[in-house]
């Protein structure tokens, strides 16, 4: 039996996602991205500027999976899909749940297994917090708090279930890990207006990964936090208020900005460090 590692990238239709996909596929890695709407995921393909196809193995697909409609999209019967294949026309598909795709690619010669989870689906904060609704609040809550913990809930299960029916798993692949992308202003330190709700949330998030880190180390599982700073050209960015963007730069400052490249990087880094410690 040949194993192959898949990864799940949530928010992987731009932004560090993308640049996400793009390391992690160029590096061997079959990919499930997952982006929030049937639109979005068509924008995603195999060519230089976003998926790579580095082995005749790999398998690629793009998922639809509203991150704000926490909890009601985790009981969802289908999600809308597309999958990719080299030299080929992409392919409309439904999805019984994330894992489908790991489980349609594999047969009796190749298993294909999720071993990498990047939760990096982030939404902001576009006003002071007496200014922002209750929605906005539920929103940036369930997509960067409450959605991030049930899908590494959702892929634990997944993964140790794999590790119990294929227990050859844990010698011949890397261990499986989960990294949580939060930000610098997690930091009880960094304090800028108009961001309190989303700085919260990626408190909470960072937090959630640190004691989830001990409870995985039995089960020999990774678990880490990636805090960017000011990621230069992101949709988060554009899309803060001037006075926002204005006091976040000043905060954080020009040695704190990053790009999704470099963040991209580090998320290799830390998957592969873990290849290299076996």
């Amino acid at each position: 039996m040949h194993y192959f590692p898949v990864a799940i990238v949530t928010g992987a239709t731009r932004g560090i996602g993308k640049a996400i996909c793009q390391k992690l596929s160029q590096k061997g890695l079959s990919c499930i991205m997952l982006g929030s709407t049937k639109e979005s995921i068509k924008h995603t393909a195999i060519g230089k500027d976003y998926l790579r196809s580095a082995s005749s193995y790999q398998r690629h697909c793009a998922m639809a999976i509203d991150f704000k409609k926490w909890p009601h999209w985790c009981d969802y019967e289908s999600y809308d899909g597309i999958e990719y294949f080299k030299d080929k026309p992409p392919l409309k598909l439904k999805y019984s749940s994330m894992f489908d795709p790991c489980n349609k690619w594999s047969n009796n010669e190749y298993r294909y297994h999720l071993n990498l989870l990047i939760n990096c689906a982030g939404l902001t904060q576009e006003s002071l917090s007496i200014r922002t609704t209750s929605s906005e609040i539920q929103d940036i809550m369930n997509v960067n708090f409450l959605s991030p913990v049930t899908m590494t809930n959702l892929c634990i299960k997944y993964i140790m279930k794999s590790q119990r029916k294929w227990p050859e798993l844990s010698r011949q692949c890397a261990r499986p890990t989960i990294i949580n992308i939060s930000s610098i202003l997690h930091s009880g330190e960094m304090k800028v207006p108009g961001t309190s709700v989303y700085s919260a949330s990626k408190a909470a998030l960072s937090r959630f990964t640190e004691v989830l880190a001990a409870e995985m180390e039995p089960r020999n599982i990774s678990c880490f936090t990636i805090s960017p700073g000011l990621v230069k050209g992101t949709d988060m960015i554009r899309n803060l208020p001037e006075a926002s963007k204005e006091a976040l730069e000043n905060a954080i400052g020009t040695q704190n900005t990053t790009t999704p490249a470099e963040v991209a990087e580090e998320v290799w880094s830390l998957y592969n460090r873990t290849a290299l410690d076996r």
